[in-house]
C-alpha cells in the first residue's frame, strides 16, 4: 500500500493566484446568472475527482497520443479553488469533502465540520457543532430515493471515496472507515481494499474479528472479487473489490483479473440508472497523485489516459440518456509538472511510447542484475550513463520511482517542482443535457470546489442544508429526554452507546447504522460516529426513546 505524508506547499504564484481570483465565498451564494438555461434539471449525477490531476497533466497524456485532443477537452468549462480551512494546499480528505458535502473542512479529516479555521471568508462554526458530522451527496440521494455508487482505483479507505461515505476526525482512521463504508448504504462500490474487510495477520486486515463480507451478503449485496464476477453479476446491489490493497495502474493491471476505471464505471452506471428516481455517482482516478508524489510522468500518463477512457463512458451514456450531468474535477494538483522541450515533438513522443509501465511495476521487477534491461523494455529508458545506472543502484535500495522518473524526464523535457501537493486552480470538465454547467450556476469562469456540490444539488433538487440540521445530533439529546448513556468497551475494537431510561434500553454500535432494542434490530437513516470523545447519533434513534 502507498500512503502518501501530506504537506503544506505554498508558492508565491499561487498566492497571487488566490488573491486575483477573488475571495473566499462560496460564489454560488451570490450567482445571479439570468442567461442560465431554464431546464437545469437532470435525474443523475456521474461526479469525477481526479486526484492529483493538474492541466499539466492533461496536457503530457495528450502529447503521449501525439497532440491528438483527448475526450476531456471538449467538456473543459473553468477553473475550481481547492484550499482547505486551514491551509492553501489541502489534502484530499478536506477536498474532497468539500465536493461531498459542500462545506470546507480542516485538511485530513473527513466529512465533519471543522475545529480549525485560518483561512480567510470562511463563516465560524458553533461550538457545539465542531467536528459534527455533515451530510453527504450520497446521504441525500439514498433519502430521496436514488441509488448510489462509488468508484475507485485505490484503496476503498482511502481519502477520497471515504468522505463520501464516512466521517472521520482523521482519514488514517481505516478501521472505523471501512466498517462505516459497509453500513452506509452505498448499492456500488467498486475498487480495490478487500483486505480492510476481513480478519488476518497483516496491518490492513480488520483488529476486531469482523467479517465485514459477512456483513454485506447479508444485507444482500453481491460481493465479487474478480473481473469474471463483475462483469457476470445480474444484481445491482454490489460490491467488487478486485486487490487486497490498491488496483493496479491501468498500464500495469492484468484485463483478465482487474477491471479498469473504464470498465467499472460502465458497469456501475448500467446497475444504478436501473433505478427511476435515478443515481449519484462519485468516480475517482485515484493514483494520479501517487505518482504526482513519485514524480512519474509515466504513471501520471497511464492514470490520465484511464481516467479520460471512463470519462468518455459517462459522458456516451449522458448524452443517449439525456438526463444526467457529468462532472470532472481534482481535489488538488500533485507533483507541480511541467514541460519545458523547446525541440520538436518527436524526441518527446518516440520516447513516451516506449514506456509500457509504471514506476510501480518496475519496482517490483528490477535487481542489479536486470535493470538495465527492465528499463530499456518497460519504461523506455536505454542506454543509461554510468551516472545515470549508479542513480538507478540508489533507487533500488529506497524509492525507485523518483529516480528513474527524473531521467526520464531529463530525456523528454518534463520536470516537476515538487514531490507534495500544490495549491493551483485545477479543471472544471462538465456536461449537462442543456448545458448548464456549474460556471452558468456560479456566473464565474472560476469557482469554489465547495460551488460543485451546491450545484448538484440545484439540478438535482437535493437538499443538504436541510438534512444538516436533521440528520445527525449530539448523543447528548438522549439526557435532555431523561436517559443516561454509557459507552461499553467490553469489545474495545466494537464500543456501543447505551441508553437506558424507566426500563428502555437502547444500544447503538459506533459506525453502525442499527439501532438495537428489546431483541429487535432497527435500520437508522444514518451511521452512529464517534469523532474525538463525542458520539454523533442519527435523529430517528432519538426518537426510539419515549
Amino acid at each position: 500500500m502507498r500512503k502518501k505524508v501530506i504537506g503544506r506547499i505554498c508558492s508565491t504564484v499561487m498566492i497571487c493566484s488566490l488573491l486575483a481570483a477573488g475571495n473566499g465565498t462560496t460564489y454560488a451564494d451570490g450567482a445571479n446568472n439570468s442567461d442560465a438555461p431554464t431546464n437545469k434539471s437532470v435525474k443523475n449525477v456521474i461526479l469525477f475527482i481526479t486526484d492529483g490531476m493538474s492541466l499539466s497533466d492533461v496536457n503530457l497524456a495528450r502529447w503521449y497520443q501525439g497532440g491528438q485532443a483527448l475526450a476531456m477537452d471538449k467538456y473543459f468549462s473553468g477553473l475550481v479553488r481547492t484550499y482547505s480551512t486551514d491551509s492553501l494546499t489541502t489534502d484530499s480528505a478536506a477536498g474532497a469533502t468539500a465536493y461531498a458535502t459542500g462545506h470546507k473542512v480542516k485538511s485530513e479529516t473527513v466529512s465533519i465540520l471543522p475545529d480549525r479555521i485560518t483561512m480567510p471568508f470562511i463563516s465560524a462554526v458553533k461550538p457545539e457543532d465542531v467536528n459534527k458530522p455533515l451530510p453527504t451527496l450520497m446521504d441525500a440521494a439514498r433519502m430521496a430515493g436514488k441509488s448510489t455508487g462509488t468508484v475507485f482505483t485505490c484503496e476503498l479507505t482511502d481519502a477520497t471515496p471515504a468522505t463520501f461515505l464516512s466521517h472521520a476526525y482523521t482519514r488514517d482512521n481505516a478501521q472505523s472507515i471501512a466498517e462505516q463504508m459497509v453500513y452506509s448504504g452505498v448499492d456500488v462500490l467498486l475498487g480495490g481494499g478487500s483486505g480492510y474487510l476481513v480478519p488476518g495477520k497483516e496491518d490492513i486486515n480488520r483488529k476486531d474479528g469482523e467479517d465485514l463480507t459477512k456483513v454485506l451478503k447479508s444485507n444482500g449485496y453481491e460481493y465479487v472479487t474478480d473481473k469474471a464476477g463483475l462483469m457476470n453479476s445480474k444484481t445491482n446491489k454490489i460490491w467488487g473489490l478486485f486487490n487486497p490493497e490498491a488496483l493496479d495502474a491501468d498500464f500495469d493491471l492484468n484485463p483478465q483479473k482487474q477491471p479498469s476505471l473504464a470498465e467499472m464505471t460502465k458497469v456501475a452506471i448500467e446497475k444504478l440508472s436501473q433505478n427511476e428516481n435515478g443515481f449519484i455517482l462519485m468516480v475517482e482516478a485515484s493514483q494520479i497523485d501517487w505518482y504526482g508524489h513519485d514524480n512519474d510522468p509515466v504513471g501520471i500518463m497511464s492514470e490520465t489516459l484511464a481516467f479520460d477512457k471512463a470519462f468518455k463512458a459517462a459522458v456516451d451514456f449522458a448524452e443517449k440518456d439525456g438526463n444526467t450531468a457529468v462532472l470532472s474535477v481534482s481535489d488538488h494538483a500533485t507533483g507541480g509538472l511541467n514541460m519545458t522541450n523547446y525541440d520538436s515533438t518527436k524526441d518527446l513522443i518516440s520516447v513516451l511510447k516506449k514506456a509500457k509501465h509504471t514506476s510501480y511495476y518496475i519496482e517490483g521487477s528490477i535487481n542489479e542484475s536486470n535493470f538495465k534491461k527492465v528499463l530499456a523494455d518497460h519504461y523506455g529508458l536505454s542506454d543509461l550513463t554510468k551516472e545515470e545506472a549508479d542513480q538507478v543502484r540508489l533507487g533500488m535500495q529506497d524509492n525507485l520511482s523518483p529516480v528513474i522518473g527524473k531521467i526520464l524526464g531529463d530525456k523528454i523535457g518534463v520536470t516537476f517542482s515538487t514531490d507534495d501537493h500544490t495549491s493551483e486552480e485545477v479543471g472544471l470538465f462538465a456536461y449537462h443535457p442543456a448545458n448548464f454547467k456549474p460556471t452558468d450556476f456560479v456566473n464565474s469562469g472560476v469557482i469554489q470546489n465547495t460551488d460543485v456540490n451546491k450545484y448538484i444539488q440545484e439540478v438535482t433538487g437535493l437538499n443538504l442544508a436541510q438534512l444538516q440540521d436533521t440528520l445527525y445530533v449530539s448523543s447528548d439529546k438522549f439526557k435532555a429526554k431523561g436517559a443516561t448513556i454509557t459507552l461499553d468497551k467490553t469489545d474495545k475494537n466494537n464500543p456501543v452507546v447505551v441508553v437506558k431510561k424507566a426500563g428502555q434500553v437502547l444500544k447503538l454500535p459506533i459506525d453502525k447504522n442499527i439501532a438495537i432494542q428489546d431483541g429487535k434490530t432497527t435500520k437508522l437513516n444514518v451511521l452512529t460516529v464517534m469523532i474525538k470523545d463525542k458520539v454523533w447519533i442519527s435523529q430517528d434513534a432519538l426518537d426510539l426513546i419515549l
